[in-house]
Parts: structure tokens; sequence; C-alpha cells
């Protein structure tokens, strides 16, 4: 077998040939083809990278975000709770204030009431315990009811300290009321009672007072001896409404 060695080199030459046209105009070409695509798929991979990077980021900040919102929200709701709290309390406060001061007035305009008529009530006793004893008095012997209320007017006299005496001495003049007009005997026995307890006394005057019931007082400017049936009636009512107080206390 003869090898043609011009055939073997043209066709080692046209192969070099076309290797070297194939990678000039086809391997290269496709080369950077390819490496744009690489790039282009490398830009791609970042950008979308990069987009996936920020839609975290975004993603984070709005969890976070809404956490906050949250606890804003879960904030406020407790601040209006307790607020609402506090003016429900101040109002339940304010209400049970109202109500109480409302039982208090209540409770006072009925003691006010109740003590309006207890006294009206005692006045009404006084009065008729007065012309109870007027009708009874009726029926007794006024010299013998003057003499006794004399007697006790002699010795309420007779048992006068000295600052009372010289209180009495010191009244110009002096009065005696009786709840009937009295006699000159009986003028007479008065002004000796009081001649001896005050003895010297310049003027004595006499009244009447049919208010007394039965009694003889002497009055002064600056002196008050009771001695009626009156006043002992009002000494009574007296005790009796400081009882009835005591009671309601």
């Amino acid at each position: 077998m003869q090898i043609n060695w011009w055939t073997l080199a043209l066709q080692a030459i046209n192969v070099l040939v076309l290797i070297w046209l194939l990678t000039r105009f086809l391997y290269r070409p496709v080369l950077d083809v390819i490496e744009r695509r690489q790039e282009m798929a490398d830009r791609l991979l970042a950008d979308a990278a990069s987009a996936k990077s920020d839609a975290e980021r975004q993603n984070s900040a709005l969890k976070q975000q809404n956490e906050a919102l949250s606890a804003d929200a879960e904030r406020l709701h407790a601040e209006a709770r307790a607020a609402a709290d506090v003016e429900r309390g101040r109002l339940l406060e304010q209400a049970r204030a109202e109500a109480s001061a409302r039982i208090e007035q209540a409770q006072a305009a009925a003691d006010a009431e109740r003590s309006h008529m207890a006294k009206q009530l005692e006045a009404k006793a006084g009065e008729l315990a007065g012309q109870m004893t007027e009708k009874l008095l009726a029926r007794i012997d006024t010299g013998a009811t003057f003499e006794t209320m004399l007697a006790a007017l002699t010795a309420r006299l007779e048992k006068l300290d000295d600052a009372d005496r010289a209180r009495l001495l010191g009244d110009d003049p002096l009065t005696i009321t009786t709840p009937a007009p009295l006699r000159a005997p009986e003028r007479e026995r008065c002004s000796a009672a009081i001649a001896a307890v005050a003895p010297g006394h310049p003027q004595i005057t006499f009244a009447v007072d049919p208010a007394l019931i039965a009694g003889v007082e002497l009055h002064g400017p600056h002196s008050l001896v009771r001695n009626s049936w009156r006043a002992d009636l009002d000494a009574m009512i007296a005790n009796i409404q400081e009882d009835d107080h005591g009671e309601r206390r």
C-alpha cells in the first residue's frame, strides 16, 4: 500500500483550516454566546437573590412593624381598659357618695320632722298640762296655794349665796309676779319675805301673769327667782326632752 503524502498533507491542512475556521467562526461565537447567556443568567440569579433578599428584609420589616402595631394595640387596649376601670370606679364612688348624701339628707329631714313633731307634741302636752292644772287648781283654795308657794319662795330666798344676794340687792325695782292679783295682806306678807332677805330694798312692785298657774315669782332687771307651777311644768318638759334626745343618740 502506497501512501500519498501530499494528499495526506493536504487533508491535514484542510483539517487544520477547518478547525481554525470552526474555532474562528463557530466555536468562539458559540462560547461568546454561552458566556453572555451565562452572564445574563448570573445577573438574573443575582437580581433574583437581591430581590429575594429585599423581599426578606421587607418581610422582616413588615413583621416587626406588625409586632410593634400589635404591641401598641395591646398597650392602648390595656390603657383604655385601665382608664375605663378607673372611670367606672370613680362613677361608682360618686354614685355611692350621692346616695349616701341623699340618705343622710333624707335621714336628717326625717329627724328634723320627728324633732319638730316631738316639739309640737311636747308643747301641746305642756299646754294641756297647764290647762288641766288650771282646772284642778280652780277647785283648790287660792289662799292655800299662795301660802304654799310663798313659803317655797321664802325658802329659796333664804338659801341664796352671797353673790346671788348681792345681785338681788342691786336690782331696782324688784317685781313680785303672781297668777292673780294679791290682796293687801298678801302683798304685805310678800314684802316682808323680801325685806327679810334684802332689808332696806327701796322699791317692790307687783305684777300679774296668769300663765304661772300658781306661784309667787321674783323678777328683777338682773335676777329671776322662778317659783311657780309653770316653772315646774317647763322643767319637767325639759327633762323629758333631754331624756328623749339622749335615747335618740
